[in-house]
């Protein structure tokens, strides 16, 4: 991965991908073993969304995954979730690339896309905006266990 060549190939995850996406999560701070992250992925297939690849010299240098959210309020929406490029192939163009590839996908099933990023990300908020997307709006997220879960 230290062309300076863009990624030869963008296409959709498949199970092979599954160890590079294990280390590619890890560094957005997100630890997962095989199941847990192909358990992720098949919810998102079958909620309708889809999960894509870019490929440098037949490794997996970074993903993103585009769904499809729904709210009783606002109707629907497409997200592009947990994008992430490999630490030593950032800034050779590969995040908007996919960025690129999830919108254009997304199209087919809405007229909004949206990116929700961490408030910490102040690189990412940059990178987006970079991109046209802009701030809407700031929300708190809380959680709770369920109480019948673990």
């Amino acid at each position: 991965m230290e062309s300076d060549k863009k990624p030869v190939c963008r296409r959709v995850y498949e199970e092979r991908d599954l160890t590079a996406l294990i280390a590619l999560m890890n560094q957005l701070g997100y630890e997962h073993s095989r199941q847990s992250l192909s358990d992720n992925i098949q919810q998102v297939r079958n909620q309708g969304g889809e999960v894509f690849i870019a490929e440098d010299a037949g490794l997996v240098c970074g993903c993103v995954a585009a769904i499809l959210d729904i709210r009783l309020a606002e109707g629907i929406k497409g997200e592009i979730v947990s994008l992430v490029v490999n630490q030593q192939a950032r800034g050779r163009g590969i995040g908007k690339l996919l960025v690129v590839v999830a919108e254009q996908w997304l199209s087919q099933y809405v007229d909004e896309y949206r990116i929700r990023a961490n408030a910490i990300r102040k690189d990412a908020h940059r990178f987006y905006q970079q991109l046209g997307y802009s701030e809407m709006k700031q929300q708190v997220v809380l959680g709770k266990a369920c109480p019948t879960k673990g």
